[in-house]
C-alpha cells in the first residue's frame, strides 16, 4: 500500500457522497447500487475500477491518493469534477462489500 493512502472503502461515506454528489445523482446512485447495478472490474485497496448500469454502461475509477479520494467516470458530467451517479454507486458498492463493513 502506498504510504499515506488510506483505502477507498475507508474514504467513503455518506457524509462525503452526500458532499460531492448533487442530490439527483444521490438518489439515483443509491437506486443503481441497490438494483445490482455494479460490476467490479478491479477492487484493490487502493484502486477500484468497475462498470455502472444505467440507462447506459459507464466505467467509474475510484482512487485513494495521499491528498484524498480522486475519481473519474466516462459520462461526461466528471469532465465538470461531478460526482456523478456512476461514481456514487461505484462508492457505495464498494464500501457495502468491504469486509469491515459487510453485515452478517
Amino acid at each position: 500500500m502506498q504510504h499515506g493512502c488510506t483505502p477507498v472503502a475507508d474514504l467513503i461515506d455518506d457524509t462525503l457522497v452526500g458532499r460531492l454528489a448533487s442530490p439527483a445523482d444521490l438518489r439515483r446512485g443509491r437506486e443503481i447500487a441497490a438494483t445490482g447495478g455494479v460490476d467490479f472490474i478491479k477492487r484493490g485497496p487502493l484502486r477500484v475500477i468497475a462498470r455502472v448500469g444505467g440507462a447506459q454502461t459507464r466505467t467509474v475509477e475510484l482512487i485513494s491518493t495521499p491528498s484524498g479520494l480522486e475519481w473519474s467516470c466516462s459520462c461526461l458530467g466528471t469532465k465538470r469534477h461531478v460526482f456523478c451517479k456512476h461514481c456514487v454507486a461505484a462508492a457505495l458498492e464498494n464500501r457495502w462489500r468491504s469486509p469491515a463493513r459487510r453485515i452478517a
